[in-house]
């Protein structure tokens, strides 16, 4: 049984998330690629939260990580080191190195420390199929768990998945057409 905010996650969350995470990717912009992916897992972690008036985003993001990635993140490290760190200070503490690369051998380096490098390997291309299994693997349990659905569309009313370049579009038309951009 799906509801309509359902299927508006599951239509909405790839047309609208991945396009620009594939777009950094393309162009070798791998920690641009990895903090858009760190965005996305905040978006749907907050969606997942059971409680989410009483969960701050470091356990939201953590549970989420637990229940829906591969046992190969420390999901306390990921979020301190790779999310907090990318997004707040652009640094992840000489304890991650990005590998933006799609060639199979570097995306197999994932999470690993290879023989001579100091820091763990981290490649977007990998962390992505990743985001993308945790996004399924979300949908197909509020698609099965009538309690967790109705969480779910409690916060995705408040906070749908919306094209962000069309809200801005439709608001710069808008003041367009009083005559002011400023």
């Amino acid at each position: 049984m799906s509801n309509s905010h359902v299927s508006r996650l599951k239509k909405h969350f790839p047309t609208n998330i991945y396009p620009s995470i594939s777009t950094c990717l393309t162009d070798h912009k791998g920690v641009a690629a990895t903090i858009l992916i760190c965005c996305a897992i905040d978006t749907l972690s907050s969606y997942a939260a059971s409680n989410p008036s009483k969960q701050g985003n470091k356990k939201k993001f953590m549970n989420f990580i637990k229940k829906y990635f591969p046992s190969i993140y420390d999901s306390e490290q990921f979020y301190k080191i790779v999310r907090c760190g990318l997004v707040h200070s652009f640094n992840m503490e000489s304890t991650y190195t990005i590998l933006c690369s799609k060639e199979n051998w570097v995306q197999e380096l994932h999470f690993s420390k290879p023989k001579g490098f100091n820091e763990i390997v981290l490649n977007p291309f990998t962390l992505l199929r990743h985001l993308k299994r945790a996004h399924k693997a979300f949908v197909a349990d509020l698609e099965d768990d009538i309690e967790l659905r109705k969480i779910f569309s409690k916060i995705y009313k408040i906070s749908p998945i919306v094209k962000q370049h069309t809200r801005v579009f439709k608001a710069l038309k808008k003041v367009s057409k009083q005559g002011s951009l400023c």
